[in-house]
């Protein structure tokens, strides 16, 4: 879609010939990192993200989501506790190296006081986390929790810049 108050988009400096296509990716559309050693309830979590209008990116351990946090943004991150060797704690203090200040939800089979307990280790460093849900979760509400982080993402890539 043209954006008539920035103007024409700028050519790539590889030429017009290797440019992607303009119609090749939404420019709407916003990615979420689903952070889960599960390979179902990492599915899971994939497929309800894409329902609630996000591009998923899955990672299964600790390394996987370092590894994708160092290479792009996401909008909004899933945050499993349990990753094996490493723990939803590692990856939290990766964020904070990292100055990440995307939202998380955190998605658990802990026990409530586990997962408040790190909500709140995770307010004291600054880390973003919208809720701390427990396994099995429910989709509707997880879904819903998403929807509202893509409406602020877009609220906030549409709002105009301050003079």
């Amino acid at each position: 879609m043209l954006d008539l108050a920035r103007g024409p988009s700028p050519r790539p400096p590889f030429g017009p010939a290797l440019a992607a296509p303009a119609a090749a990716a939404p420019a709407a559309a916003l990615g979420v990192l689903v952070i889960d050693d599960d390979p179902v309830h990492r599915m899971v979590l994939c497929k309800t993200a894409e329902r609630a209008g996000f591009v998923p990116t899955p990672a299964a351990s600790f390394g996987a989501a370092v590894a994708c946090l160092r290479r792009g943004s996401y909008s909004a991150i899933t945050l499993d506790l349990s990753l094996g060797t490493r723990n939803g704690l590692d990856v939290m203090h990766a964020l904070v190296e990292m100055g990440c200040r995307t939202p998380i939800v955190i998605v658990s089979g802990s026990n409530a006081a586990m997962r408040s307990e790190t909500a709140s280790m995770a307010a004291l460093m600054r880390l973003d986390v919208r809720e701390a849900l427990p396994k099995p979760v429910d989709l509707t509400l997880l879904r819903q929790l998403l929807v509202r982080i893509r409406q602020t993402a877009e609220a906030g890539a549409t709002a105009p810049l301050p003079a």
